[in-house]
């Protein structure tokens, strides 16, 4: 039921005709539907569990989740433009009838942070919990029903871009690998704030700096103006690299990336109480530290 109407929520929301701004009200509709979903169905007490919680550790997580997705995205352009798989047009400011840029970039950027909150507040912080409480029985413990939940949180995540424009077999191939590498900071952190940085800065630097589709959908106004050409299961041709293997390559690039970071900040790196214990057990050492 939560997928349905978290859907539906989406589908509205992003609808609205708000010049760009609709995305906030759908990350405000999430958000509220979240919490109700939280508190009344699933009876959980401390949205600190949730991984949403701001703090300076929060910014600075979703700061560096934002900075390791921004330049694989550079990597991944560099490396394209080294193979001339794709042709620099030029800067956005200097072609012909886009002399209005700027506003459209700006409005692009604020979609992005929603997309990024809103999606991962669904796909991770509401799912893998559950999902992870779901599968823990006398049979499989709490570490087995997490990668358990890992797995199948990111293959919705996947089959539901099943619908964009262009999508291939590897594409979604590739989502549901993302969607394990969005996963994986926040089981061990137990803070959202990796995983939307990351989400927000690939799409962002993807489609608003280096002119890439993103999920196969146009974007306009980007900094960097490219054609792509070259072989599509290497570019991801009109889905954008998250379609090709070049994606791929970006994917496990940030998941390693993310995994140092996490291990130099000195986060120990080992399943976050959240997930290594029962929320049961986990909301009873909250208390028990108040």
């Amino acid at each position: 039921m939560y997928l349905l109407v978290g859907f539906f929520l989406m589908a509205v929301g992003n609808s609205l005709p708000m010049g760009g701004f609709q995305y906030l009200v759908t990350s405000l509709l999430s958000l509220g539907f979240f919490w109700m979903m939280y508190r009344f169905v699933d009876l959980r007490s401390d949205i600190r569990l949730a991984g949403i919680s701001p703090s300076k550790t929060w910014w600075l997580e979703f700061l560096y989740g934002s900075l390791i997705a921004g330049a694989a995205m550079a990597i991944i352009f560099g490396i394209q433009y080294y193979n001339e798989t794709i042709r620099f047009l030029g800067f956005s400011w200097n072609q012909p009838g886009t002399s209005d840029w700027v506003f459209p970039l700006f409005i692009f950027f604020i979609q992005m942070v929603n997309v990024g909150f809103y999606e991962e507040l669904m796909s991770r912080s509401y799912l893998l919990p559950n999902f992870k409480e779901g599968f823990t029985t006398g049979r499989i413990d709490t570490k087995t029903a997490t990668v358990l939940a890992v797995i199948f949180s990111s293959s919705i995540f996947g089959i539901a871009h099943g619908l964009n424009p262009n999508v291939t077999v590897l594409a979604i191939l590739n989502i549901v690998l993302a969607g394990v590498m969005l996963a994986v900071p926040y089981i061990i952190t137990g803070r959202l704030a990796y995983s939307v940085g990351i989400h927000f800065a690939w799409n962002f630097f993807q489609g608003g700096v280096f002119g890439f589709r993103v999920s196969g959908l146009p974007i306009r106004g980007s900094i960097i103006q490219i054609q792509q050409v070259g072989d599509g299961i290497w570019t991801g041709a009109a889905f954008g690299p998250e379609g090709g293997l070049i994606g791929t390559m970006g994917i496990l690039l940030v998941l390693v990336a993310t995994i140092l970071c996490i291990k130099w900040t000195g986060v120990s790196m080992k399943l976050h109480p959240n997930f290594s214990n029962t929320y049961l057990e986990t909301s009873q050492l909250i208390q028990e530290k108040r």
